[in-house]
């Protein structure tokens, strides 16, 4: 018996590849997966404590397909919260703020303001854009 691994009618996860990943049973591919994509945006260690990324490690290095109804709970857990922090996290901010900055840089030099090409390379610049673009989440000051 393979439990697919949906959380029930916790709507939490904004992402809509996010939620199919959660649909879908839980195999060692998916974990593989999700493990990457919190290495790349640099959320794994941040996100989940270090039981939890043993317990993900482990199940990625034993099991094919996870068929324990509690181990799935678990994981579906550990899962949402790992996805969570990928789809808020600080890179989302930092896309967001870049848009919004190269949109700008490129008006203003049409209007003659040769300076603002700079802002297109500006981190400090696309990290306070884009926490302005979303009111929603709370802004962290360093």
């Amino acid at each position: 018996m393979v439990i697919v691994g949906s959380s029930g009618s916790r709507a939490s996860v904004p992402d809509s590849f996010s939620k199919k990943l959660l649909e879908r049973p839980i195999t060692r591919e998916v974990l593989i997966g999700l493990k990457t994509r919190g290495l790349r945006m640099r959320v794994w260690y941040r996100a989940l404590d270090r039981m939890e990324r043993g317990l993900v490690d482990l199940t990625i290095r034993w099991v094919d397909n996870v068929r324990n109804r509690t181990m799935t709970k678990v994981l579906l857990q550990i899962l949402e919260k790992l996805l969570l922090a990928v789809d808020h996290g600080i890179a989302r901010v930092l896309a967001v703020g870049r848009s919004i900055a190269m949109r700008a840089s490129k008006l203003a030099v049409r209007w003659g303001y040769n300076q603002a090409h700079a802002w297109r390379f500006n981190e400090s610049l696309w990290r306070g854009l884009g926490e302005l673009a979303n009111p929603r989440r709370e802004m962290q000051i360093p």
